[in-house]
């Protein structure tokens, strides 16, 4: 097992090291390698260590990029399918923890893991515009991607692009060479994405007002409004056949089907809206052919889990799975469900703990634990990845498998 956190000193550029075109670039020209330096913009309060050449790259252009292709890159250790699970890689950001630091992060199908960081303590977490969106690539170290121009709220990624949220814009980056290929403006701020199977979909608007679901065709400036319905969606779950999302209220399950059009079915709920409110109700993840529901009640003191058929919506199945608020949050890994519990929940006898999930049950077994004083990042997949918050030190993530 891994525990090597390199220092920054010993980072190197993102776009140099997994794209050799531009490392060559980057070594004929001392002028070019000052212009990657700078192309960042404004740093992060929350980030401490980080240098100029830490994201030294060829400058985003803010006009579209020539045709962009998906980037290779090596991908991490595939997880074990059975058996302890354990650290395989642990990387440092240059990132000071707090009790109140949190992550906006994704992670691409080839496990590329990206993230930015805020201490805001609240309303919608937002790091600011500048900031750096951090990469881990494969067994890689941790390097600067992006100074993005616009607040960090929400970030996805395929294999092509890295979208980042902010603001009344998205801004679509070219993974293979890191310039911009397109910035669309939206008519409300980005609070959520996801991108599956080609799509990318966001959630526009206020928690409580107004909002939007609008799907954006990667590639293209094609932004179409897809739903009205997000009031109180606090997350969102995508898969090959769309995006999912409850209602506010709990009642409704929706699946926004590529094509634009919905399916919506009754959740079969009864949610005590003066106990739990109207977003007690949380589409989490679609795991193979189910979408993974969450029903957190009593104020956030008792939680379940429920499927439904991803297909149908039918549900929700015969499988609630009791907990408590901090756990039931599992994605489908290359290993199967996997769950990241808070030390609060009752997965792990009260410590922290990324462990294989079972969806019948609520059970977590063979995992790997944390101190209580530590808190965790929302788990990542397909590659198994959490984000960890110690008492104090840096900011880092480790991969499970």
């Amino acid at each position: 097992m891994r525990h090597d956190i390199r220092r920054q000193a010993h980072r190197f550029t993102y776009y140099a090291a997994v794209r050799p075109l531009f490392a060559a670039a980057l070594v004929s020209g001392a002028a070019l390698l000052i212009a990657g330096c700078s192309a960042g913009g404004q740093g992060s309060s929350t980030t401490s260590g980080t240098t100029g050449t830490a994201s030294a790259k060829p400058p985003a252009s803010a006009g579209p990029s020539s045709s962009p292709t998906a980037v290779s890159v090596p991908a991490p250790p595939a997880p074990s399918a059975s058996g302890k699970l354990r650290v395989r890689l642990r990387e440092a950001f240059p990132v000071q923890s707090s009790a109140f630091m949190t992550a906006i992060a994704t992670e691409a199908p080839d496990g590329s893991v990206f993230a930015a960081f805020t201490s805001q303590q609240s309303g919608t977490p937002s790091a600011p515009a500048g900031a750096a969106v951090y990469v881990v690539d494969g067994d890689g170290p941790v390097q600067v991607a992006e100074h993005p121009p616009v607040p960090v709220t929400a970030l996805a990624a395929d294999a092509t692009y890295l979208y980042v949220g902010g603001g009344n814009k998205i801004v679509e980056y070219a993974r293979a060479t890191g310039s911009i290929a397109r910035t669309l403006s939206l008519s409300l701020p980005v609070r959520l994405m996801a991108a599956s199977d080609g799509r990318l979909w966001a959630v526009l608007g206020s928690l409580t007002g107004a909002g939007q679901v609008v799907e954006v065709t990667p590639g293209s400036s094609s932004v179409k409004t897809v739903g009205t319905d997000t009031a109180n969606v606090l997350n969102i779950a995508a898969g090959p056949l769309g995006l999912y999302y409850v209602e506010s209220g709990g009642a409704t399950i929706v699946r926004v089907n590529p094509n634009g059009t919905h399916l919506e079915a009754a959740t079969n709920q009864t949610v005590n809206q003066q106990l739990s409110g109207p977003a007690a109700v949380q589409a989490i993840s679609v795991l193979g052919s189910q979408v993974f529901v969450i029903h957190n009640a009593g104020q956030g003191l008792d939680s379940s889990s429920q499927t439904y058929d991803a297909t149908t919506l039918s549900g929700p199945q015969a499988n609630p799975a009791p907990g408590i608020a901090g756990s039931n949050h599992a994605v489908d890994t290359l290993a199967g469900p996997m769950d990241a519990s808070a030390p609060d929940g009752s997965a792990c006898s009260g410590k922290g703990c990324v462990g294989r999930y079972n969806v019948t049950t609520g059970a977590v077994a063979d995992a790997v634990t944390y101190p209580t004083s530590t808190h965790l990042s929302p788990l990542l997949g397909p590659y198994p990845a959490v984000i960890v918050f110690p008492k104090s030190g840096r900011v880092y993530l480790d991969r499970i498998g």
